[in-house]
């Protein structure tokens, strides 16, 4: 090549770099021109629709924001971690290819329901429940599974707003109903103000009555437990068959996502069902009619007796070797034992102060009526739940009641009647009897607790309770039956004095609301004894580091005051409370609910927007006066609405989904056909049946 020709190339090479330079000084112009009108036009929308979120990031003030014009003129940034710009030189290109990607090659989260083919009940829940799981399961045997995302969804959650270049491009291609936005760095929703049309995006959701939230600012260690309570409110189904969408790589989000996929099981417990409710109710009016003592509102203790030691007592496997020291302090603390620990303490001669039991079934009053010396249940306090089964209360000496929150019976003796004027119902009571029993012990004003054998787990697969317990035979084997039931959904969790054991979803919720409970009571000192699971809020405390005062009040008095001066008799009018059980209005309102669903649809859209309907209409009695109507059926919606999920968001074609769905409809009609049937006799539905339960617990298997 020439000279002149190597000249006339640099020439023009040098003219391009120009050209590019004035063209990148003009997209910064119009970038940082438009900027300003960008993020003022968003927050107006989120002063409109989100004003809580408008009020905190108008004047926000960024800690780390490195942003810059890409090649493009599109808005980019540096991440913080990482030091490297967040997206390449096309954002938004970059964004809608991946957004593609998702749509061809989706994940969505899954969850399974136990079958538990040989555990026979009478429960309507249980029948109709199974049946609707099994045809779900023949299904997925016969039909293409859904390999692409369809044009209608009921949830999302995104793990990473950015920029926010992908939730236009996502939302033109697919309708969903809740979305969940999560995004750890609130600098970089800070400077997507600056690039993302929020006002579009959220107008658009309002058109089509959807619901988006967001999580701003979260770290993994909160945000299962952020995400559950709000499905609470939006309902638990809508975290069944969700898309899953992870927008940019970060170390937060990885974090974040493990946690989520580890705790997802605990979306599924505590859901109740509405056999449950019933029990609830007739459990609640005939103890009610027993005018036994029931917690008071505020109750507090005189200053004297804050500070007694209590020592909560579970049967986890630690309490065989933490068993010396209640021994050695029997004198000195109240001992509150927990369901099966009483079996273990009294084989020790230690006869408990107070017990406390919460399963609302028969098996609980069969349980201690066969296990338990009739003459040893005299001399003990019985401490439980208004929707304890009413047969159990005669069995011990004294019996004091809480209200259990979120229960039809409390909505109607606590809420309705009393109105909150002297009582007021306990949080974080379930779905452990330690729960009940922490639970108890806060709201008695009590601040100084022990928790001994509350293991909420176990190192030893084999070692899962106390020894002395009857889930063991005499020789000290398990009983392999009952083992299996114990252990189902097995996992790992952080350990209180090791660095992890094995827990169950069952124990993991209970442990959870342990710690949410204490953070409750902040004034109260629990320390954990037990060779368990951590226990957020509490103090690990190994059981011979314990060190009781000489100078302690008397134990004996302080029991006496507890149950005098803690507890009150509740009135009751049995005309009044059968009036407000509204029968005739429960009837009215399952014939509704089958309307929404008993009709011909064309595709899952239309489905999708019926059920939607028809959860808006039993949540739209969640704060009226028939409010125990809608815990009544709540839970069993939805059990019945998650099947309807993974039907919905699991085959391929319309078609067959709606095949599918006609089916699952008509087991739902059954059900509250029989349900509405079944609730006129709810005053004498008293729990009769003979658990499977206490079969296995008398086996030597």
């Amino acid at each position: 090549m020439s000279l002149e020709n190597e000249f006339e190339e640099l020439v023009e090479f040098a003219h391009e770099q120009v050209q590019l330079t004035a063209q990148r000084h003009q997209f910064e112009k119009s970038l940082i021109e438009n900027m300003p009108k960008q993020f003022e036009k968003n927050i107006q929308a989120f002063i409109k629709y989100l004003p809580d979120i408008a009020q905190e990031f108008r004047h926000y003030k960024p800690k780390n924001l490195d942003i810059f014009c890409a090649k493009n003129g599109e808005l980019n940034i540096i991440d913080s971690a990482t030091k490297s710009p967040l997206y390449g030189h096309e954002p938004s290109v970059q964004c809608e290819k991946q957004v593609e990607k998702l749509l061809k090659k989706p994940q969505f989260s899954s969850l399974e329901f136990g079958m538990n083919e040989g555990l026979d009940d009478e429960f309507i829940h249980t029948t109709y429940v199974r049946e609707m799981y099994q045809l779900y399961l023949d299904a997925k045997k016969i039909y293409e599974p859904l390999t692409e995302v369809p044009e209608h969804i009921g949830s999302s959650i995104i793990f990473g707003i950015g920029l926010g270049y992908h939730l236009k491009p996502l939302l033109d291609a697919v309708t969903i109903d809740h979305i969940y936005l999560c995004e750890p760095s609130r600098d970089l929703f800070f400077a997507s103000l600056y690039s993302c049309d929020w006002a579009e995006i959220l107008e658009l959701i309002d058109k089509r009555d959807g619901n988006i939230i967001f999580n701003i600012g979260v770290n993994y260690e909160k945000f299962t437990i952020d995400f559950l309570n709000e499905m609470k409110h939006r309902g638990a189904f809508n975290s069944v068959a969700t898309l899953l969408y992870q927008h940019y790589p970060s170390e937060e989000l990885t974090l974040l996502i493990k946690q989520f996929h580890r705790d997802f099981h605990m979306v599924a417990i505590g859901w109740g069902f509405y056999d449950d409710g019933v029990i609830s109710i007739a459990h609640d009016y005939n103890n009610a009619k027993q005018s036994l003592p029931t917690l008071r509102k505020d109750a507090k203790l005189p200053n004297k007796w804050r500070s007694m030691p209590v020592f909560i007592i579970g049967n986890g496997p630690s309490l065989d070797e933490t068993m010396s020291s209640v021994i050695e302090y029997q004198d000195k603390a109240v001992i509150i034992s927990c369901g099966s620990a009483l079996l273990p303490l009294l084989k020790n001669n230690i006869i408990p102060d107070f017990h406390v039991a919460l399963e609302r079934t028969r098996f609980t009053f069969d349980y201690y009526n066969e296990f338990i010396d009739h003459e040893i249940l005299q001399q003990i306090n019985f401490l439980t739940v208004n929707v304890m089964h009413p047969e159990c209360a005669g069995l011990f000496k004294w019996t004091g009641m809480a209200f259990k929150a979120a229960e039809p019976g409390t909505t109607i003796s606590c809420e309705f009647i009393d109105g909150y004027r002297q009582f007021r119902p306990m949080t974080y009571c379930n779905p452990v009897v330690a729960n009940t029993a922490l639970a108890f012990a806060c709201n008695m004003g009590c601040e100084e607790i022990y928790l001994m054998g509350v293991d909420g787990g176990y190192k030893d697969p084999k070692y899962h309770h106390s020894k002395s317990s009857s889930y063991f035979n005499d020789d000290g084997t398990d009983k392999e039956d009952l083992s299996k039931l114990i252990r189902a959904g097995e996992m790992k969790t952080d350990g209180n004095f090791t660095e992890t054991v094995y827990t169950t979803a069952f124990f993991n919720v209970g442990n959870n609301q342990l710690g949410t409970l204490l953070g409750d009571f902040p004034h109260v000192n629990c320390f954990n004894c037990s060779d368990g699971a951590r226990i957020k809020n509490s103090v690990p405390l190994k059981h011979h580091n314990i060190l009781l005062s000489n100078h302690l009040p008397d134990k004996n008095e302080f029991v006496e005051v507890l149950k005098n001066e803690q507890f009150i008799i509740r009135e009751f009018d049995d005309v009044e409370y059968q009036n407000l059980v509204a029968i005739d209005k429960f009837a009215q309102i399952c014939d509704e609910l089958i309307t929404f669903v008993d009709r011909d649809f064309n595709n899952r859209s239309e489905i999708a927007i019926a059920l939607k309907l028809q959860v808006r209409y039993l949540y739209s009695y969640g704060h009226t006066r028939y409010r125990h109507l809608y815990f009544l059926l709540d839970g069993s919606i939805t059990y019945m609405h998650s099947i309807f999920r993974m039907i919905q968001y699991n085959f391929e074609k319309d078609e067959d989904v709606l095949r599918v769905m006609n089916d699952a409809f008509a087991i739902f009609i059954e059900y509250m056909t029989e349900a509405k049937e079944k609730y006129r006799g709810v005053l004498t539905a008293n729990d009769s049946q003979r658990s499977y339960l206490m079969n296995m617990l008398d086996s030597k298997k």
